[in-house]
């Protein structure tokens, strides 16, 4: 009997341990006169391979933006203070598109800011789209366990 009581602990304390150590990302809105509204997400990466779930928006900002807003500009720097990500690519994806375009890749760096506007691969053009889905924000390619950065998202009232 006591073996069994060790074992699922054991299998308690792994399986806990494994859910301690995802990558995470905090979502804050801030929004401004004018109609800005800047979505920042706090992340850090999982403490074993650097990676982080994809983002998705949360309802309460989506409904402040959806319908009214357009994306502006998409911005990512290290989190001051915190461990230096790896160059990573950001894509943020309504509807199935990636509303940058490919313009993400390596707009995580380790030392500087980055940013770019949205950009229509189709149309070989820079644009404002209008945020009319979900949005989920993803990060690939950034290895650097327990790595800090910050990703905001801005959106302009139409």
């Amino acid at each position: 009997m006591k073996k069994y009581i060790a074992i699922i602990i054991t299998v308690i304390m792994l399986m806990a341990s494994n859910l301690w150590a995802a990558g995470s990302c905090v979502e804050s809105v801030e929004a401004w006169t004018g109609g800005f509204v800047t979505v920042r997400l706090a992340c850090t990466g999982d403490s074993a391979n650097g990676s982080i779930p994809t983002i998705t928006i949360s309802t309460d900002t989506m409904n402040l933006i959806k319908g009214t807003h357009y994306l502006y500009q998409v911005k990512a720097y290290p989190t001051s203070g915190g461990t230096a990500p790896d160059a990573a690519d950001v894509t943020v994806l309504m509807n199935g598109a990636d509303l940058l375009g490919g313009k993400g890749v390596n707009l995580i760096h380790a030392t500087a800011t980055y940013d770019t506007l949205p950009y229509s691969s189709f149309m070989s053009t820079y644009r404002y789209p209008a945020i009319n889905g979900a949005l989920t924000v993803a990060v690939a390619n950034q290895a650097t366990v327990s790595a800090n950065y910050t990703i905001e998202l801005i959106f302009v009232r139409e």
